[in-house]
């Protein structure tokens, strides 16, 4: 029995990669328990026990535990688990200064996704020779202050490749975003031998298709792996109940101790300190309005 990493799931197939040898694996049977056809019981980062069939091929036997994960509801099975990659230290959240627009809601839904599932986060924006500085620095401004690592790259102009290079260096990182916001470009600056495919946003955004068509990880000559994967237009949160949605916003979860309902939910009751702080000007409209259409978003019975 071997054991190694899955670097691809394409259809019934799984890349694994053990001691610099690849082998095109299946899954057992009984392994097969998804209930739904389009949801792989194996992810990419999986750690895996296979048995060699012949040379280069062979047949996945069992999964070892996942250590973190970055999952989403299943857009095609409501009510179902998509877990995108397993075993990953990061998720940089990759948002495009322009084309597709900039939203803070993204970046807020992956902050929660990553943080669910024990993972770190950096958020890179890119694309910045598309606009002037001022209209993109309210994102450092604004997750910097909360600890959060924010870069700002131009793939096309080089920008802020060695800053990437620092925060990638040395871990497992999932690049994460839209379609179009240029995640296998920044790779393709990181490792030029890769190759990996783009294409122009204005025509994926016609077309409706997604440039990387499967989660691959890949190893970096500075030290450590990268994922690339699919963008998504809208990303479902996976196991957040709307009591929870709050400590994931740690601005609003400080200011919400000051509240005098204990399970206060910011949106509706008296004396809460969360929505004087937006009348006062201590904390961005835009900031409340977001934790609400994610609260709204879950869908759970609320205490109030």
């Amino acid at each position: 029995m071997k054991q190694g990493s899955v670097l691809k799931v394409e259809g019934p197939w799984c890349q694994v990669e053990t001691n610099g040898h690849n082998y095109r694996c299946s899954l057992r049977k009984k392994l097969k328990t998804a209930s739904d056809e389009r949801t792989s019981p194996v992810v990419v980062g999986d750690l895996v026990q296979f048995s060699e069939t012949s040379p280069g091929e062979g047949v996945i036997e069992g999964i070892r535990d996942r250590r973190t994960k970055l999952s989403r509801l299943a857009p095609w099975a409501p009510g179902k688990e998509h877990v995108v990659v397993a075993n990953m230290d990061q998720v940089l959240i990759v948002v495009s200064a322009k084309d597709p627009p900039l939203k803070a809601g993204i970046i807020d839904r992956y902050i929660i996704a990553a943080e669910n599932g024990g993972l770190g986060v950096a958020i890179c924006v890119s694309k910045i020779d598309l606009v002037s500085e001022d209209e993109v620095s309210w994102v450092g401004n604004l997750y910097g202050r909360l600890g959060y690592p924010v870069l700002y790259t131009s793939a096309v102009k080089g920008v802020g490749i060695d800053g990437l290079a620092g925060v990638l260096k040395g871990k497992k990182t999932v690049l994460a975003g839209q379609s179009g916001v240029g995640k296998s470009s920044l790779i393709n600056q990181i490792q030029p031998g890769l190759g990996l495919r783009v294409q122009d946003i204005r025509k994926a955004a016609r077309k409706g298709k997604h440039t990387t068509s499967w989660a691959t990880l890949f190893k970096i000559d500075i030290g450590g792996y990268v994922v690339d994967t699919p963008g998504i237009r809208e990303l479902g949160l996976w196991d957040v109940r709307g009591c929870d949605v709050a400590e994931f916003f740690r601005d609003i979860w400080e200011m919400g101790k000051g509240c005098r309902f204990s399970k206060c939910t910011h949106s509706h009751e008296p004396h809460c300190a969360v929505k004087a702080a937006v009348e006062q000007g201590s904390l961005d409209e835009r900031r409340h309005e977001s934790y609400l259409r994610i609260l709204e978003s879950t869908k759970e019975e609320l205490p109030y």
